[in-house]
């Protein structure tokens, strides 16, 4: 019950006592079922926030699986321009082995470098798919890991993919950052910016193709910035990017949840995540506190 009114209530009851005693009993009465009415009310309203506050919930959780899922959809199709590479080497390196042996220019030296050459392209298959792996690996806890590693990580799945598109991506930074969060929560954050930066360029086909990461202290916090060179965001949408299912690509190109749940990941780490137009395109800016 209100203090305010109980406090009405508590003066009610006092001037009463002067009364005779039916209407004392009638204003009682009044009282115990308002006050009932009133804890009716109060108990409705209490399970109407708890059902809104369940739903939210629930919608949340449909969100982050349709974004997982998104991510997994454009990692496969990462790993798959990944391997290609390296398996168009291993059958070439097939057709020359045999080429050579028949010419009779295979030496011990030659299967020496031939095995190397082998060996390099599996590592670099390995390599990435022990990263798709460990991308969608649940992480628990927050820990402390490193931006420039992490940044490394995320670039390494998307390499191909850049050099596909003839996108420059320029590492400014280069000494480490120590932050704390999921770390495979932060590669999502940072995979989806940088999707959206080649999406943009692949769209606007500027003449200087580029993006650039940077990572930088100032103050109590720490700045991650992703700018690439596509033209810039409509100022008529800017203030929408961030909303669920907000998408400016073509049907079946977009989900529009890449970047809202990059600002539910931000939030998660107590950060910001904001938009701005600047030079020749947009930059994307995490604010983090330090650990």
């Amino acid at each position: 019950m209100p203090k305010k009114n109980q406090s009405l209530i508590d003066d009610i009851l006092r001037r009463t006592q002067q009364c005779d005693t039916p209407l004392r009993e009638k204003i009682e009465l009044l009282i115990e079922s308002y006050q009932k009415e009133g804890s009716a009310r109060e108990q409705m309203l209490e399970e109407r926030v708890i059902e809104e506050i369940d739903k939210r919930e629930e919608r949340e959780k449909i969100l982050q699986s349709q974004a997982k899922m998104a991510a997994m959809g454009e990692m496969m199709d990462a790993v798959a321009h990944q391997w290609k590479q390296p398996l168009n080497a291993l059958s070439m390196y097939g057709d020359l082995l045999k080429m050579d042996f028949e010419s009779g220019d295979v030496t011990p030296a030659y299967i020496d470098k031939f095995v190397d050459d082998i060996q390099e392209q599996i590592d670099h298959m390995v390599s990435t798919l022990n990263e798709f792996r460990t991308f969608f690996r649940p992480d628990k806890e927050p820990e402390p890991f490193g931006l420039k590693r992490c940044t490394q990580s995320v670039l390494l799945l998307i390499h191909d993919e850049m050099l596909r598109n003839n996108i420059n991506v320029i590492v400014e930074s280069k000494r480490e950052i120590i932050i704390k969060g999921i770390e495979n929560e932060f590669k999502h954050l940072l995979l989806n910016l940088l999707s959206n930066a080649k999406d943009a360029i692949a769209e606007h086909d500027p003449a200087t193709r580029e993006i650039h990461i940077r990572f930088y202290k100032r103050g109590l916090h720490i700045f991650v910035e992703v700018e690439d060179s596509a033209g810039g965001i409509p100022d008529a949408i800017l203030s929408d990017i961030f909303k669920p299912n907000f998408t400016t690509k073509k049907k079946g190109k977009g989900t529009g949840i890449g970047l809202y749940m990059s600002t539910q990941i931000a939030q998660k780490m107590n950060g910001t995540l904001i938009a701005a137009n600047v030079h020749e395109g947009a930059r994307f800016s995490l604010k983090l506190p330090l650990p």
